[in-house]
């Protein structure tokens, strides 16, 4: 059940014979098939069959990392190989994978190549982003709503009976802007949460039921983003498979 999110989606960025070990060279490189661009854009697609309703305000996010050395994902060389030129699906220090989406690569449907650092693997978390309303504050009462949205998207594919036996989404995880303090407010109380000195964005995971309905959750500077995580750790990897060498 850890991966109920990839199994309510169905997804998989790579499954049989799309996964044969087949080698292109590219500019004089040795690059492996790890998928193409239909495959991908299913789970995608399958996500926007739920219910208007229930995942309104909700974006599906892909946070890879090459495995094993936890490595940022742009520096495997995953790339679209479609027929005007490769198109990266990770840039520079950005972990999200962003596919572009036209039906122009759904026609011509290229494959997806890794291009470099063939001994590891780039493997990606599942996150559903919420689309604040607010971009600098949200209340308790708008963090539980977001959950039950998410798993009323996973028992609208799978079922009541089989949503019973699955984790449900139970944490949200905020990425606290540079030089920006989060805090939250109870009863007039002010606590402060986070106070990121630093450079980059801090995330901070909680879990919104562990506070009172009435708590505003604020922060001096928009939020990064807001993300409801998916429970027991759900990734989904582009895999390299060797089996026939």
């Amino acid at each position: 059940m850890k991966r109920w999110l990839a199994v309510a989606l169905g997804l998989s960025l790579c499954v049989g014979s799309a996964c044969a070990d087949e080698t292109i060279n590219v500019a004089g490189q040795r690059a492996y098939k790890v998928s193409d661009y239909k495959r991908i854009m299913r789970i995608y697609d399958r996500f926007q069959d739920f219910p208007e309703d229930a995942r309104h305000g909700l974006s599906l996010i892909f946070v890879g990392e090459t495995l094993p050395d936890h490595g940022l994902p742009s520096e495997a060389g995953i790339v679209i190989h479609a027929a005007k030129g490769d198109i990266p699906l990770y840039v520079g220090d950005d972990r999200q994978m962003h596919m572009p989406m036209s039906d122009a690569l759904r026609a011509e449907n290229p494959v997806v190549l890794q291009t470099k650092l063939p001994d590891q693997t780039v493997t990606n978390q599942i996150f559903v982003q919420v689309a604040l309303p607010d971009a600098g504050q949200f209340t308790d009462d708008d963090a539980r709503h977001w959950l039950t949205q998410v798993n009323d998207c996973v028992e609208n594919l799978t079922g009541v009976l089989l949503a019973v036996f699955m984790p449900d989404a139970h944490k949200l995880q905020v990425a606290v802007a540079p030089s920006s303090r989060f805090e939250m407010t109870q009863g007039g109380v002010t606590h402060l949460l986070v106070d990121n000195g630093g450079m980059a964005p801090y995330l901070y995971t909680f879990r919104p039921q562990d506070f009172a309905r009435d708590t505003v959750f604020h922060a001096s500077k928009p939020f990064s983003w807001v993300r409801v995580l998916a429970p027991g750790g759900a990734t989904v990897a582009f895999q390299q498979d060797r089996a026939g060498h």
